[in-house]
């Protein structure tokens, strides 16, 4: 009874780990989105820097290795375009992606980081701890946001056979497969979507989108 089991956990060992580039490739019927986190911004940095907010909405250098890592990761994927969240970030992020790929990008409003209206986040945070999730005066709840994201990938899948990339927000993402996956929108915090990480769906018109990969994180190049 050992052997079999010794023999099942090395073929596990050794079998190739799935990324983005070894996926099969996209069928003719269905459309492939690849989730990017943006690259770690001056915002993400603890503690933040006493910088006026749109200066923090910048990337690091280590945001722009990890934008780098991500187009690596997807050079061989036979991408049509990059989509991408307005803020400056993630548009950063997509200009690093576009480079790299020779792709042409576009913004896509729906792939923008939540809405806090009038909680700011450490309200929203105790808002779900509690199982709560809040649609405040202004703002927008998470169940929202996974819907607004589940609306561009089923207009995307209207156009079937190809692969489209998507720039976003950790949120935005963990909304998203929360909503793909039944998971109750307070329990989509927090996020488990590392900067630089990919996320892969797959679409059919008029099906339910499937994760294929969830929050792949780049290995950094060798030295």
């Amino acid at each position: 009874m050992l052997l079999p089991l010794l023999l099942a956990a090395q073929a596990a060992v050794d079998a190739p780990r799935l990324t983005p580039a070894t996926l099969p490739p996209v069928a003719s019927d269905a459309v492939r989105v690849f989730l990017v986190r943006h690259g770690q911004a001056l915002s993400n940095l603890d503690p933040t820097p006493d910088l006026p907010a749109e200066q923090l909405d910048r990337l690091t250098e280590l945001g722009r290795a990890q934008a780098r890592r991500a187009a690596e990761a997807v050079r061989r994927v036979p991408i049509e375009r990059i989509l991408t969240s307005p803020a400056g970030r993630a548009q950063e992020t997509a200009s690093v992606l576009a480079g790299i790929l020779g792709l042409p990008t576009e913004l896509e409003p729906r792939a923008r980081s939540l809405e806090l209206g009038r909680l700011d986040w450490d309200a929203r945070e105790a808002e779900w701890a509690n199982g709560r999730d809040p649609s405040p005066e202004g703002g927008e709840s998470l169940e929202a946001v996974g819907k607004r994201v589940l609306a561009v990938v089923e207009e995307l899948a209207k156009r079937p056979g190809r692969s489209v990339l998507l720039v976003a927000h950790s949120e935005v993402i963990a909304a998203f497969v929360g909503e793909l996956s039944g998971l109750p929108a307070p329990k989509r915090w927090p996020p488990a979507v590392p900067n630089g990480s990919i996320t892969v769906v797959e679409a059919r018109a008029g099906e339910r989108p499937r994760v294929l990969l969830a929050s792949h994180l780049p290995a950094p190049a060798p030295r």
